[in-house]
């Protein structure tokens, strides 16, 4: 972590392997990181310690807290694992299951009930980007007719889930 004024403040080194993705609390009190070493870790930022390590059976190549719940957040899985965890439990409590490929981002839209995942599917000489609304609670995606061909114009992706959003 560094200052304002560039000099480094603290350092963070419970990681075991490069890490992929690091995002700060609403309260800006923790931060959530994770990597290649196949885990998410919490950090307390005012104490400089580790409070807490969530594992899991891939790497984890991104992290969301939750905009209402900061005992709550998202973590994207290299082999196309989402999974929604509850701080306080020390374990998921959902998992969000479909043939993805490698989760490139996560973001909470509609209050934190729902979330959208992007993933990159690859197989047999073709290329996707998959882009998914999931219902948190059902544990269900909203929609799955969200994907585009790497050729594909993106705006015609935001245009088909600002329409689809407009649904529900």
């Amino acid at each position: 972590m560094w200052s304002n004024d560039k000099k480094k403040v603290r350092a963070f080194l419970h990681h075991n392997a490069p890490v992929k993705d690091v995002k700060w609390s609403k309260q800006g009190l923790s931060l959530l990181s994770c990597g290649y070493d196949c885990t998410s870790r919490l950090f307390d930022v005012e104490r400089g310690v580790e409070t807490q390590s969530f594992k899991e059976d891939e790497v984890v190549g991104v992290v969301k807290f939750h905009p209402d719940n900061c005992n709550v957040f998202l973590s994207g899985g290299s082999k196309g694992s989402l999974r929604l965890w509850d701080i306080r439990a020390n374990k998921f409590v959902h998992e969000y299951v479909r043939d993805l490929g490698p989760i490139l981002d996560v973001e909470f839209i509609a209050g934190g009930k729902q979330f959208i995942s992007s993933s990159d599917v690859s197989g047999r000489n073709i290329s996707e980007n998959a882009v998914i609304v999931w219902d948190i609670s059902r544990e269900v995606p909203l929609s799955n007719q969200v994907s585009l061909s790497l050729s594909n114009n993106l705006l015609s992706v935001i245009s088909m889930l600002h329409f689809h959003l407009a649904q529900y």
